[in-house]
């Protein structure tokens, strides 16, 4: 019986039915013998399972034993029990490079959560932002990693293909993504045809600066969650449209804390905080111009700070007002 088909009824043109007994591809010819089975046929599925169909140069024998298909968490899980099954016969200093990938970014993990841990409750909105942010994080530095690899145009090529992430992605799946990504660029870094000390050399330097690029993750959080970070948020807030007073209004809060004695959240919670937060919305944005810069700047406490606001707020409903009122005798 012949391994191409013409099917009962009329399929488009181009297509036949493939005899999974008997098949006929190139790949297949040699069979039993000197044959090598391709991992992307499955008899079950004759016609669509390998896109290569009738011209694939491996074999399509159904007696062939073919591996399960496995995503990339289990590509990456096989590749690490591989390596510690195989760790003896492989070169010390290779074996301590990856020994470092697979420790040190769960280590930063650890720091990272804990951070978040102590800020917000798990499952919050701010939470959720900050996972989010962090996840984003390490998937840039899993890319940069991804692009190191030889094989580099051929996985641009194949991650602009996939469809946009889903954002519900845990911390611990995208460390352990991470780890499996930057152990897969050591491989095919290390099956280069050129000397072993050139690739040592070459991946050595490409694992650290991926690794402190990922360390310098919680390094980050901490000081946007620190008291400094904290502190930039809060006057972003108050200044509203008026960024030009970010700087001059945390130096005074940083100020009236070490003058005090108090810590920055103290201050933050003082009256005279309070009234900046109700009166700096009613600022018109770039009022004043140079003058009010400079004198906001030479201000030496949140006290004064306020009362030039004040003024300025005055000012601005005066000008205001004056404006209104000779549009009304105009139109009059």
């Amino acid at each position: 019986m012949s391994a191409l088909v013409a099917p009962e009824s009329n399929p488009p043109e181009g297509l036949l039915k493939i005899d999974p007994d008997n098949p006929r591809n190139p790949g297949s010819l040699g069979h039993p013998y000197g044959c090598k089975p391709c991992n992307k046929y499955k008899p079950e599925r004759p016609d669509d399972s390998c896109k290569h169909a009738a011209t694939c140069s491996f074999c399509h024998g159904k007696e062939h034993e073919r591996p399960k298909h496995r995503g990339q968490r289990g590509r990456h899980a096989l590749q690490r029990r591989q390596f510690l099954e195989s760790r003896g016969a492989l070169k010390p200093e290779l074996v301590d490079i990856i020994d470092k990938i697979y420790k040190e970014p769960h280590e930063t993990m650890d720091v990272i959560k804990k951070l978040l841990r102590d800020q917000f409750e798990p499952g919050s909105a701010d939470w959720d932002r900050e996972v989010a942010l962090v996840v984003q994080q390490i998937g840039k530095i899993g890319d940069a990693a991804q692009n190191s690899r030889p094989d580099n145009v051929r996985v641009r090529k194949a991650r602009a293909e996939q469809p946009p992430e889903s954002s519900q992605v845990d911390l611990e799946s995208r460390c352990k993504w991470y780890t499996g990504t930057l152990h897969l660029m050591v491989r095919k870094m290390w099956d280069e045809q050129r000397s072993e000390d050139e690739k040592l050399q070459d991946i050595e330097k490409t694992v650290n600066e991926s690794l402190k690029a990922f360390k310098a993750l919680s390094e980050d959080l901490e000081t946007r969650l620190g008291p400094a970070g904290r502190l930039e948020e809060h006057v972003k807030i108050v200044a509203v449209n008026n960024e030009w007073l970010v700087e001059p209004l945390k130096r005074l809060v940083e100020l009236e804390a070490e003058r005090q004695s108090l810590q920055v959240s103290d201050i933050l919670g003082q009256e005279v905080w309070d009234q900046l937060k109700r009166e700096l919305p009613h600022l018109i944005k770039d009022a004043g111009g140079d003058e009010l810069k400079e004198a906001t700047g030479r201000a030496e406490s949140l006290q004064k700070m306020l009362q030039i606001v004040k003024e300025q707020v005055e000012k601005d409903k005066t000008s205001i007002l004056a404006a209104l009122e000779r549009d009304e005798s105009e139109s009059d």
